[in-house]
């Protein structure tokens, strides 16, 4: 089976009395609510770029679907446990449960939600599950909706190496924003989004490229392109600037991380191969939180 997480999110559900509530179906006649108790998380990922473990004021929102309709709640992770902004029944019926992040509020739009990458914002969603007031435990599993690009640079002369400006990827096989359906899994590029995907120096923890340093962003995964460079990748150095055109062919997929050897030849930029794989985290930890009440 295809791995393709970057980390499993285990959410022990505890359930206590309360007065019902007026905010809507999803708290209509029933006395038990939920409460999240426990968490894990990898552990930080060296590319400072992606998500790989939640931190204080983080978000996540809930797509939430029983008998009754749909409904839309965030929680917050914050000292140390996460705090649902509105309380979630449960009944001895099955509520579906779809989550994303980062929460927004404005996006309540059923099923669905909008992704871009010129923020670099490493949108996460999870697979559906199913839970009632008899089978409160859910276990998430996160996935990256993006396609995570990295570079590993190769220099023939270390002592060429350079500092970096930016890396761009843009072209009009490239769409900057697209509409994600949880419940199909299924991504549709908009229209007249074509915006570049940019990582500068200054945003690495150092912008000087040694011999085997490493560099990524992410984008909005595109099918199969027709034509060499319909996506362009610009590599800009101190003292180096380099188009790349990507191969006809070329297909960037959610979930995948897709690394490119570049070598640098004086000032001659080369990429050697390109090694794909699934976008994964190595290590991880849990730590047991405070019952919330």
């Amino acid at each position: 089976m295809e791995k393709k997480s970057i980390f499993s999110m285990m959410v022990i559900l505890s359930l206590f009395c309360a007065c019902s509530d007026s905010e809507g179906w999803i708290n209509e006649g029933s006395e038990k609510f939920l409460s999240v108790t426990q968490v894990g998380y990898p552990l930080r990922s060296s590319d400072a770029t992606t998500k790989s473990f939640f931190e204080e004021g983080d978000q996540i929102g809930l797509h939430i679907y029983d008998l009754h309709g749909s409904g839309y709640r965030g929680m917050t992770y914050k000292n140390n446990s996460w705090t649902l902004h509105t309380p979630v029944s449960l009944s001895d019926s099955y509520t579906d449960i779809y989550a994303i992040y980062p929460y927004n509020p404005q996006n309540n739009v059923a099923s669905s939600f909008e992704i871009e990458h010129t923020s670099q914002t490493d949108y996460l969603y999870s697979d559906r599950h199913s839970l009632n007031s008899t089978n409160p435990v859910l276990s998430l599993t996160m996935m990256h909706a993006l396609a995570l690009i990295e570079f590993e640079f190769q220099w023939t002369d270390v002592s060429q190496a350079a500092n970096l400006e930016l890396i761009a990827i843009q072209g009009q096989g490239l769409y900057s924003k697209a509409k994600f359906d949880l419940i199909t899994g299924k991504m549709e590029h908009l229209k007249g989004w074509n915006d570049p995907a940019v990582i500068y120096g200054w945003q690495l923890g150092s912008d000087h490229l040694n011999d085997g340093s490493k560099v990524s962003l992410m984008v909005i995964p595109c099918d199969e392109i027709e034509n060499d460079g319909d996506i362009m990748i610009d590599f800009y150095t101190d003292n180096l600037k380099a188009h790349w055109p990507v191969p006809a062919g070329t297909k960037w997929e959610s979930g995948k991380k897709y690394t490119y050897k570049v070598l640098i030849l004086e000032r001659l930029l080369e990429i050697m191969d390109v090694r794909i794989e699934d976008w994964t985290d190595a290590g991880k930890d849990r730590i047991s939180l405070p019952w919330y009440e």
